[in-house]
């Protein structure tokens, strides 16, 4: 599986938010909504084999995490707007420590950011930083075949980042710190980036 994790900051934790202002009524929602269409979205089809997270820490319910599963999206179309009336539905739901199915392939739990990362390291997968001083995802040896895939989780952080603490947190955790690009990009912009690099990796 290939999964990535959003540290979303100030995005909204309840279903109460203006689809037509996602920046102001909702801490940048929309730059979540592009984090889900870089994830799943290709020409004519969708990528199964992907899992989005992206954990809200808004107002007012904060944390809060979303689930995105490649292989159980149903209707959901590559617009932002789309994309924000099934993440306001999710929100609308109660929520609990467990995952709770929202709509086919989307899922709500208050779990906070850290709680996810660790629970991927318990299962093996091998964790990324996506971080401007890193060494390129190429040169990470990572095994890419039919018979030996790899679990891998990239970790980014919005437009305000992920903070010290947990910068800390991932290098004790031992996540490995990788760059694709001598420039700050966004978030979207590097899952696309990811996507592109491990696709040429399989060929």
């Amino acid at each position: 599986m290939k999964e990535f994790i959003l540290k979303a900051n100030k995005s909204a934790t309840s279903g109460d938010i203006n689809i037509k202002d996602l920046p102001g009524s909702a801490g940048r929602l929309d730059l979540v909504c592009r984090c889900v269409n870089s994830s799943f979205f290709l020409s004519h089809d969708l990528r199964r084999d992907t899992v989005f997270y992206s954990v809200h820490y808004g107002e007012p319910n904060a944390p809060l995490a979303l689930k995105f599963v490649g292989d159980e999206l149903k209707r959901l179309s590559p617009d932002e707007r789309s994309i924000a009336l099934f993440i306001k539905k999710a929100l609308e739901k109660d929520s609990s420590k467990l995952w709770k199915e929202s709509t086919s392939g989307i899922y709500t739990a208050k779990k906070e950011f850290r709680d996810i990362i660790v629970e991927k390291k318990n299962e093996n997968y091998r964790i990324f930083y996506l971080h401007l001083n890193g060494k390129p995802l190429e040169e990470c040896n990572l095994k890419l075949d039919e018979e030996n895939d790899e679990d891998v989780l990239f970790v980014l952080g919005d437009h305000i980042g992920i903070g010290e603490e947990d910068e800390k947190f991932l290098d004790e955790l031992g996540a490995e710190r990788i760059s694709l690009s001598p420039v700050e990009l966004h978030a979207d912009h590097c899952i696309i980036l990811v996507h592109n690099a491990l696709d040429k990796l399989k060929k």
